[in-house]
């Protein structure tokens, strides 16, 4: 058993294969909008086939989340039999509050019409799958008598890495466009030079996916450690980058995305003190 355990914690085929499917989308998204001239891209040619490239993003993004919750399990030796059964749920569920979430608080004039609601293809908030799948899983893991804070790391985890693939489709269709700036990062939106919110977060989720990688690099880290990195980090930076939206409803004089930012904080800096208070 230590054996395959050693194993699993080395370079896999898989691991490289994801490796270069991010580099190449990443890459290809920058050479676009910085080197070959820009503009938005909502569709792609293959064969006869018209694909939408935010939908396969957001395939990608699924697919990718589960693979790395798998090497997770695999490598600290958790139970994926279990946890496999309940991620379909995690992710439908999630995917659809995240839906709901984006009608209730940034198209609140669609919640009396039922095609709106019952339509998720569209319209979905980031923080909405966050506290969605969170409420799921948690419900998914006591159920099971699996120790939340311990398999809340390979979540989290699955879900900032499938992120960066997530929020590559928001830059590659700009619909998350921010303050006009001469800054060198500048995206041409609708003609003008702007700030892309889309591109900030996929580079903030590749520099979260690398840093839970090194967290968990060499042993076990402490159960809860890696979500709480998340949480601590992406919260107060995600507060900030509302602060360039342009597109965003307000209440009380911040955005849905900021509100929903506070209690992230929170439940970071409570997980990190509840670990360093069992030491």
């Amino acid at each position: 058993m230590s054996r395959e355990r050693d194993a699993s914690a080395g370079i896999r085929r898989g691991d490289l294969l994801w490796a270069s499917a991010l580099v190449a989308v990443i890459g290809y998204l920058v050479l676009h909008n910085f080197a070959w001239g820009g503009g938005e891209f909502s569709q792609f040619s293959l064969g006869p086939l018209r694909l939408s490239i935010f939908g396969l993003l957001a395939a990608l993004d699924m697919l990718f989340g589960v693979y790395l919750v798998h090497r997770w399990c695999e490598r600290f030796d958790l139970d994926w039999e279990t946890l496999s059964r309940g991620l379909p749920w995690i992710i439908l569920l999630g995917y659809y509050i995240s839906h709901l979430v984006s009608v209730a608080f940034y198209f609140p004039e669609d919640l009396n019409n039922p095609l709106a609601l019952l339509d998720p293809r569209t319209r979905i908030s980031s923080f909405g799958g966050m506290y969605g799948g969170g409420l799921v899983a948690v419900i998914f893991l006591r159920r099971h008598g699996l120790a939340i804070l311990r398999y809340a790391d390979p979540l989290a985890y699955g879900f900032v890495g499938g992120y960066v693939f997530g929020r590559a489709g928001c830059f590659a269709i700009h619909d998350h466009p921010g303050l006009e700036t001469r800054s060198p990062l500048a995206v041409e939106i609708g003609g003008r030079l702007r700030h892309d919110l889309g591109f900030y977060e996929m580079l903030l989720m590749l520099g979260l996916l690398i840093g839970a990688t090194l967290i968990a690099r060499r042993r076990k880290p402490a159960d809860g450690v890696v979500l709480a990195f998340i949480a601590i980090t992406y919260a107060p930076t995600r507060f900030l980058f509302d602060s360039l939206r342009i597109a965003d409803p307000t209440y009380a004089g911040l955005t849905p995305g900021q509100w929903m930012a506070l209690p992230l904080f929170a439940l970071g800096v409570w997980v990190a003190w509840s670990i360093t208070s069992n030491r």
